[in-house]
């Protein structure tokens, strides 16, 4: 019995929540702590970890910069 491959939108969610956890622990930071970083509420980056598609691109840029991660958006400026 063979594993099924995952989708590409739940590869990229996994993804996500990766780059979540590495900017919490790079940062020392719960998702009090990230909410304030990224400029959002609590409840509602509660609800965005969960559903990671959610984040607007400059959410995303701001947590790729938490995490130490230089996202192509780098290259654009």
């Amino acid at each position: 019995m063979s594993i099924p491959k995952k989708n590409y939108y739940k590869r990229r969610e996994d993804d996500m929540k990766i780059l979540i956890a590495e900017a919490k622990a790079r940062n020392n930071l719960d998702n009090r702590g990230l909410a304030k970083k990224i400029g959002v509420s609590h409840s509602t980056i509660s609800h965005k970890t969960c559903h990671p598609g959610n984040f607007s691109c400059s959410q995303l840029w701001l947590l790729e910069e938490l995490a130490g991660k230089e996202g192509p958006h780098a290259k654009v400026l």
